[in-house]
């Protein structure tokens, strides 16, 4: 039995297909779909009831506490684009977007993104909060950045992303609210089924901004070792964002950066506590630099 036959039974949700890299591929139906069916049901009733009668006694319950992440879904920016180069206005764009309404309200995801390693995965830090949504600010940041909204550099901002319904959403979304700080965002659409044109296009560097997930050791989704051991969150980390990275479609570096990484392939797994400090100062630079905009974490298949 394949790993679709196993999983997903042959079925592939064209609603909202999973983002993994390269261009989106079948997964498990979405939980959206998957909760029609129970919703309906008399016991969700009188498990919310004894949900709420275990909050009251027990105290409140995390979802995310239950649910296991191994990838990020988000939005990258081109650093070839060098309006982009400027942190302050990578943190303009993170403020402008309203991602909780992105998160919870279009992906139906519960947790909001703050740290750059997922919960539950080694370097996890949850000091890191979720950036604000504050527009506000956002024009401030762009004020100090020289970028008002009439510059003409922030006319001509193509968005690359796939045809999923919640897809499209999203990316509609982002093009509404990054109005507010004057970008025009011209939207690229490219069908998730055609993998060849979407990694020439997310190559190319030809767009500005680009939406896509990636999942740590990819190609272990597809084969019975999937779940079979803790991931490793260097599998994650690496490919984003080193330098050379495999998928480090936005052209970040850092040369720091690089330097703890390679710290982190000489530490043996074993050596958790080295490892675990050594991950989370590697999330807390990528919090402050911000080379993309995390939208929700990939649950593990």
């Amino acid at each position: 039995m394949n790993w679709e036959e196993k999983n997903i039974k042959g079925k592939v949700d064209t609603l909202n297909p999973h983002p993994c890299l390269p261009a989106g591929t079948a997964y498990p139906l979405s939980q959206r779909e998957r909760g029609d069916h129970k919703r309906s049901a008399w016991w969700v009733r009188a498990l919310i009831i004894c949900f709420g009668f275990w909050i009251l006694f027990f105290g409140i319950y995390s979802f995310a506490d239950a649910k296991e992440f191994d990838g990020l879904w988000f939005m990258g920016f081109n650093f070839k684009h060098d309006i982009f180069q400027d942190v302050r206005v990578r943190q303009a764009i993170v403020h402008c977007l309203d991602r909780n309404y992105i998160t919870t309200g279009i992906m139906s995801e519960e947790v909001l993104p703050g740290s750059f390693i997922p919960p539950g995965m080694m370097g996890y830090d949850p000091s890191l909060k979720p950036y604000k949504f504050n527009p506000g600010f956002a024009k401030t940041l762009m004020q100090r950045a020289q970028l008002p909204p009439s510059n003409r550099r922030l006319k001509t901002i193509k968005l690359l992303h796939t045809d999923g319904v919640k897809t499209i959403a999203v990316a509609q979304k982002i093009q509404a609210d990054l109005k507010k700080i004057g970008m025009k965002i011209e939207l690229i659409q490219i069908s998730y089924r055609d993998q060849n044109r979407w990694q020439q296009e997310l190559s190319s560097g030809a767009n500005d901004l680009f939406l896509m997930g990636y999942k740590a050791d990819i190609e272990k989704v597809f084969s019975s070792e999937a779940g079979a051991a803790e991931i490793d969150s260097s599998k994650l980390i690496d490919p984003l964002f080193k330098s050379n990275g495999e998928a480090n479609f936005t052209g970040y570096t850092n040369a720091n950066l690089d330097s703890l990484l390679g710290q982190l392939a000489s530490i043996g797994p074993g050596l958790k506590s080295e490892r675990e400090a050594k991950l989370k100062e590697i999330n807390k630079i990528l919090y402050k630099e911000l080379p993309l905009v995390i939208l929700f974490y990939i649950e593990k298949l």
